[in-house]
């Protein structure tokens, strides 16, 4: 009997572990509105939260200079915003 209850617990320790070790897997996306650039061979979006610079598949060189908004997941690069891009849509002018 003791074997059984010692294998309960454990399977419960090892679950608890599975949940805390996933929960910090999740990344959240950010949605950010800002002015397509170009800074030499990289593409910016320059938004009042600063200047990211664009990575990813959906840089759009056709944007440029259009206002713009960019979902996708932000870091942090050697001291430099970073933006991942899942996708940009132009913002429609009012």
């Amino acid at each position: 009997m003791k074997n059984v209850q010692k294998n309960i617990v454990m399977a419960i320790v090892a679950a608890m572990l599975l949940v805390v070790a996933g929960s910090g897997l999740a990344i959240a996306e950010d949605s950010i509105t800002g002015t397509i650039a170009e800074k030499g061979d990289m593409i910016v979006l320059d938004s009042a939260d600063g200047v990211f610079i664009l990575e990813g598949r959906d840089l759009a060189p056709e944007m440029v200079g259009k206002k713009v908004k960019v979902t996708g997941t932000v870091a942090e690069k050697d001291g430099v915003k970073v933006i991942y891009v899942l996708s940009m849509k132009e913002v429609p002018k009012k």
